[in-house]
């Protein structure tokens, strides 16, 4: 019995090895050049969309800094000349 045991074993991980090996080596998986399908399109534009509302605001922020900070170098040039 003890022979019949290691057998079905090794039977049984042969057939699990075999089988994970035809499953990754698959090409039904996403290929690197496959085109995009609607929900992934969709996806990136929504993500394009919202990155877009928030890095506006945080450029006119910037913006204005950097404004405030011209005015108060030039306000400092025209003081050390008086």
């Amino acid at each position: 019995m003890n022979k019949r045991y290691w057998h079905i074993f090794f039977t049984a991980v042969m057939v699990s090895l075999l089988i994970i090996y035809t499953w990754g080596c698959s090409k039904e998986g996403e290929q690197p050049g496959a085109e995009k399908g609607t929900i992934d399109k969709m996806t990136d534009q929504a993500a394009e969309t919202a990155v877009k509302k928030i890095r506006t605001p945080q450029d006119k922020a910037r913006a204005l800094n950097n404004i405030g900070d011209e005015r108060l170098e030039e306000m400092d040039k025209v003081l050390q000349k008086q």
